[in-house]
């Protein structure tokens, strides 16, 4: 006869086949993969990085855009700056030669930012992410390109008066020609900026005014000393190729300077009754200590 099985000893038995059927159970839910709802919510979070990386790459490559035609624009001011000075007196061949030049960098320079603007407003409207800080700044580039073109259709105009043609004024650059242009353009506007120098003439009153100058020390109000207010801003001067200026007017009764400049490398020439001009003899030596001159006059 056979001895009842405790209810103890049956749980021992049926422990194994219980573990057994757990890791069956496991491995079956590891091979069934995640549910439809973790593929779907794995799915919106990558679909989340990519907008995020696509709106962060594209805000990035338009901020260098910006840049771009930023400085475009700039170059584009400087050489309406030149072409100014250069048609204000006779027009030799040589000056004719680099006012057509000029003139056609300026013109390809519009068209390339122009197409350039386009390009990114259609990427925008292409990629429809919010981003009105952009759409504002692209008009923004547009209205000052507007307005360059203005004012380079008056001076073509100008241009017509005196005998230039119109294909000439008007002519387009090759894609090679208008970097060769702006990489030559760049260089000269470099060389200029090295070489500028600035100066103002006012009795002391008016540069104290002004902020061209501060006085400092002496004794209620006595004997003061001025010196240039270094804060001053560029506004306040008067710009000049600091390789080619050789004179500065005057035209008073008395001057002195209040920027320092080597006594040997200048002279202030008197003319009748009055200090008309100031003479710059050696202009390396002049702007070697100040790139500034501030003259003080009575």
């Amino acid at each position: 006869m056979s001895t009842p099985t405790s209810p103890r000893r049956i749980a021992k038995q049926a422990r194994p086949i219980t573990l057994a059927l757990a890791a069956a159970f496991l491995i079956s839910a590891c091979e069934s993969g995640p549910t439809e709802g973790e593929l779907a919510a794995r799915a919106e979070t990558e679909n989340l990085k990519s907008q995020l990386l696509s709106r962060d790459s594209i805000i990035g490559e338009m901020a260098v855009s910006f840049d771009e035609i930023e400085k475009s624009i700039a170059m584009m001011d400087h050489r309406e700056i030149i072409l100014g000075e250069i048609t204000t007196g006779e027009l030799d061949h040589d000056k004719r030669k680099k006012v057509i030049k000029d003139l056609q960098l300026m013109n390809g320079l519009m068209q390339e930012n122009r197409d350039r603007i386009a390009e990114l407003t259609k990427r925008l409207d292409k990629s429809k992410i919010e981003a009105s800080g952009l759409r504002k700044k692209l008009k923004e580039l547009d209205a000052m390109l507007a307005s360059r073109d203005s004012s380079i259709s008056i001076m073509k105009d100008g241009l017509l008066a005196k005998d230039f043609r119109i294909e000439q004024v008007s002519q387009q650059l090759t894609a090679m020609e208008l970097e060769v242009a702006k990489r030559e353009a760049f260089i000269e506007q470099q060389t200029n900026e090295m070489n500028a120098a600035w100066y103002v003439v006012g009795t002391s009153k008016e540069l104290e005014e002004r902020g061209v100058i501060t006085k400092t020390g002496g004794f209620i109000g006595i004997g003061k000393t001025a010196q240039m207010n270094g804060d001053v801003t560029n506004n306040e001067f008067i710009e000049v190729d600091a390789r080619s200026t050789a004179r500065v007017p005057l035209g008073v009764k008395k001057a002195r300077l209040v920027t320092e400049h080597p006594k040997d490398s200048y002279r202030i020439v008197e003319e009748g009754n009055e200090l008309a001009y100031l003479e710059i003899k050696d202009p390396k030596m002049f702007w070697k200590l100040s790139r500034y001159m501030v003259a003080e006059v009575k």
